[in-house]
C-alpha cells in the first residue's frame, strides 16, 4: 500500500458495521431499471463490479419508495415498492456483499422534478407551491444531444408547477421512507441513504429559496430540516440502530447547478446544529467540488462546517479523481469517508489502482456514457435488455 494513503484504506464503522475502507461509491443515476421499476441483471454487474473493484461501500442511484404522492422522478428508475422489486435487488446486494463490500439503497422522492411522464397526470408535491424552472434529466438541448450521440428526435420536457404538502401529506410521506427502508433490509441492504441533496424533495424544504412555508416545517433553519429529521425518525423505528442511515444534503439541484445557500456557511452551520440530534449515522455533502463553498465571505469548505456544526461523520463528494485529494480531504478535516462517482463509474478498479500508488492514465468522463453504459457480460447480455419505448413528450 502507498503510505501515503493509509488513512484512505483505514477501516471505518458506521452503526456497528465496519467498512474496509473510506471509499464509497457515490450514487449515479442510470435509469437502467426495467419500466416497472424492477432493478435488471445489468444493475446486478454494473454494482458488482465496483464492489469487485475494491469499493468499501456503495450508495445505489436514487430509488423510489412508493407509488403515490407524486415520489417516483424518472423513467426507467428502479423502485423498491414491489416483492418483485425485494427479490430482484437480492440479487444485487447478494453479488455486492460477494466482494466484502457494503451497500446501502438511496431513497428518494422526486417533489417538484419528478418526471410529468410517471405522474400520470397529477401535479408534483414540494414544500411550496412553486414551479421550477428546469427540464427533464436527459431531456436537455442540443449541446447534450451531441456530445451524448444521440440522433433523431429528442425534445425537451418541463416541470409543471407543484403543490405544497400539507401537514398530514408530510407525514405519510416520511411513512412512505420508512416502508421502504423496511423492504431495503428485506432485499438485504446495510441501510439506507436518504436523498435530501440535487433538487429534489427534501432538498425542497431544506433550501430556503424553494421552501416558502410559515409552519413548523418551513421559515428557520431548524425548521426547514424537521422533516428531514421526521424521516430519520420514521427510518430508524422501522429499520433498528444496528443499519445505516445517512442523508445526502447539497446546496445545488438538478434545476440549479449553480445553487447556493443564502447565508452560506452559516447557513450551513445551522443546519449541522439541527440535525446534530437526529437519527441519521452520518451526512453526505453532495458538490462539484467539495473545497467551493459558493460563499465569499468564508474560505471553509462546506463539509467542514456540517461536520464540526453536527457532530457527525461525513462522506465528502466532489471534485475527487485521486488518491492525494482523497487522502487531504480525510486529513483535513472535511470527510470521514469519500464518496467517488464519475471516477469510479469510469474506472471500476479505482480503489486498486489507487492503492497501488503509481501512476495511472485516467481516461476523461464521457457523458454519452450515462445513456448507453459499457455492459459487464459476467451477468449481462444486451440481447437481454428491454426497451420499454417511453412515450418521448408528456
Amino acid at each position: 500500500m502507498a503510505e501515503v494513503y493509509k488513512r484512505l484504506f483505514s477501516p471505518y464503522t458506521l452503526a456497528g458495521q465496519t467498512i474496509r475502507n473510506r471509499i464509497a461509491m457515490a450514487p449515479l443515476t442510470r435509469q437502467m431499471a426495467e419500466a416497472d421499476g424492477t432493478p435488471t441483471g445489468e444493475m446486478v454487474a454494473y454494482y458488482a463490479r465496483r464492489a469487485r473493484g475494491g469499493a468499501g461501500l456503495i450508495i445505489t442511484e436514487g430509488t423510489y419508495e412508493e407509488n403515490k404522492l407524486g415520489c417516483r422522478a424518472y423513467l426507467s428508475q428502479p423502485g423498491i415498492v414491489t416483492a418483485k422489486h425485494v427479490k430482484a435487488w437480492r440479487k444485487v446486494t447478494d453479488a455486492v456483499h460477494a466482494h466484502d463490500c457494503r451497500i446501502i439503497l438511496q431513497l428518494m422522492h422526486g417533489g417538484r422534478v419528478s418526471d410529468p411522464r410517471v405522474l400520470g397526470g397529477k401535479a408534483p408535491v414540494s414544500a411550496s407551491a412553486t414551479q421550477s424552472p428546469g427540464w427533464t434529466l436527459y431531456t436537455d438541448n442540443d449541446y447534450e444531444k451531441k456530445i451524448r450521440n444521440i440522433e433523431g428526435a429528442w425534445p425537451k420536457v418541463t416541470f409543471g408547477p407543484a403543490r405544497a404538502l400539507t401537514v398530514k401529506e408530510i407525514h405519510a410521506v416520511a411513512d412512505g421512507f420508512a416502508d421502504g427502508a423496511k423492504r431495503a433490509v428485506e432485499a438485504g441492504f446495510d441501510g439506507v441513504e436518504i436523498h435530501g441533496a440535487n433538487g429534489y424533495l427534501l432538498w425542497q424544504f431544506i433550501n430556503p429559496k424553494t421552501n416558502q412555508r410559515t409552519d413548523e416545517f418551513g421559515g428557520s433553519p431548524e425548521n426547514n430540516v424537521r422533516f428531514a429529521k421526521l424521516v430519520a425518525e420514521k427510518v430508524r423505528r422501522a429499520i433498528g440502530k444496528k443499519k445505516i442511515i445517512t442523508l445526502r444534503i447539497s446546496q445545488d439541484g438538478v434545476d440549479d447547478f449553480v445553487g447556493a445557500w443564502p447565508g452560506g456557511v452559516k447557513y450551513a452551520a445551522a443546519i449541522g446544529k439541527a440535525l446534530k440530534d437526529s437519527g441519521y449515522d452520518a451526512l453526505h455533502w453532495s458538490s462539484f467540488n467539495y473545497l467551493d463553498n459558493r460563499d465569499a465571505s468564508s474560505p471553509v469548505p462546506m463539509p467542514t462546517v456540517i461536520r464540526k456544526a453536527s457532530g457527525l461523520p461525513i462522506i465528502t463528494n466532489g471534485g475527487i479523481a485521486e488518491g492525494a485529494q482523497a487522502e487531504a480531504a480525510l486529513k483535513s478535516g472535511a470527510a470521514d469517508m469519500v464518496a467517488i462517482g464519475r471516477p469510479i463509474f469510469a474506472h471500476p478498479d479505482w480503489p486498486y489502482i489507487v492503492r497501488s500508488g503509481q501512476p495511472y492514465p485516467w481516461c476523461d468522463f464521457d457523458r454519452k456514457y450515462v445513456i448507453r453504459p459499457p455492459l459487464d457480460y459476467a451477468h449481462a447480455y444486451p440481447l437481454g435488455l428491454t426497451d420499454p419505448k417511453w412515450p418521448t413528450d408528456r
